[in-house]
């Protein structure tokens, strides 16, 4: 039998290192991973799967999925492995000065933020609307994080915008702008520049973000994910079943690299204490892969998307993944 060949990029996260290195290999598929470095910005396995349709599978967007979902979009399959998770509330910044320490007293501010769809902005503005937060009473502010050059496809507000977000003035970074005094906060999914610098001007609104992050997953049950896995619907056609192979040694890897981390206790002073209070917390598997075990996440995510008013039309959760699993249920897919 001749097996299919696989390219599948993706950010070059620790637990592909089981494939990258042949410990685990593709049953029924040639695959070969494409591993974006860390340094690469915007993106990057998104930009380069887009950008490559000879590329057959890669990591992708979670919220850009759904949106095209909502569209009648079809020339992606989803699978239900979610490569990159994170909890939000860490990434709104605030000047030191500011007096702001929840999301509530962000109403009626002025909050910048480099794209209105991406998942993690979904999230943190999520975050805000559990706090009683009306989306609509906050002045938003599209525009480059700052100039590091990590909002490569981001950086600008978009026509589908809703009209209380506004783009930045031409030139302005949301850091300078937030340092000036006229942003009041900015969400930014890794530190902005400055926020290293000894006495910087800027802060975390939830400077005890940890506990406020462990008290929402107590509350939810959620860890926020922002990427799955989607595999071009050309291939898919040809052979449904590659779906499933593809979602299995993804799978493989990661239990992998999750049965080897105690053996990596030297990566910081006290990551076996790190991973003893994860683990009391979330349990073994902290990024559980495939629907069942994520049918939360996928509604809650599906429901902001809508209220949020980035969907045309409510999505049922059932259809996010329904290709893979009519493949994973062993069924036909003459339909």
């Amino acid at each position: 039998m001749t097996l299919m060949p696989i390219t599948y990029v993706g950010k070059d996260y620790d637990y592909l290192a089981p494939l990258a290195c042949g410990d685990v290999t593709a049953e029924g598929i040639t695959l070969k991973v494409d591993r974006v470095p860390e340094t690469m910005a915007g993106g990057g396995a998104q930009i380069r799967f887009l950008s490559n349709p000879s590329i057959e599978a890669g990591e992708f967007s979670f919220s850009l999925y759904l949106i095209g979902l909502s569209r009648g979009e079809r020339n992606l399959v989803g699978i239900p492995f979610f490569p990159y998770r994170g909890f939000r509330h860490r990434c709104i910044y605030v000047r030191r000065d500011s007096g702001l320490c929840t999301g509530k007293d962000l109403e009626g501010k002025r909050v910048g933020l480099n794209s209105w769809k991406a998942t993690g902005m979904v999230w943190t503005r999520a975050a805000l609307r559990e706090e009683g937060v009306q989306l609509n009473s906050v002045n938003w502010i599209i525009g480059p994080m700052d100039t590091s050059g990590r909002d490569v496809g981001h950086g600008k507000a978009d026509p589908d915008c809703p009209s209380y977000v506004q783009a930045s003035p031409s030139g302005r970074t949301l850091e300078a702008m937030l340092i000036a005094g006229e942003l009041d906060a900015m969400f930014s999914p890794a530190p902005p520049r400055s926020y290293h610098a000894a006495g910087s001007p800027v802060v975390r609104l939830f400077a005890d973000y940890r506990r406020v992050e462990k008290d929402y997953y107590t509350r939810t049950g959620i860890y926020p994910a922002h990427h799955i896995v989607v595999l071009r619907r050309e291939v898919y056609e040809r052979d449904p079943c590659t779906a499933r192979r593809l979602y299995s040694v993804l799978e493989q890897a990661k239990l992998q690299w999750q049965e080897r981390r105690r053996g990596l206790a030297e990566t910081t002073p006290w990551i076996e204490a790190e991973l003893e209070e994860t683990i009391q917390v979330f349990g073994a598997d902290w990024q559980p892969s495939g629907v069942d075990a994520n049918s939360r996440l996928i509604r809650t995510l599906c429901e902001e998307e809508y209220a949020q008013g980035l969907l045309q039309r409510a999505l049922d959760p059932s259809e996010i993944f329904a290709d893979f699993e009519w493949i994973a249920k062993g069924q036909s897919v003459g339909r």
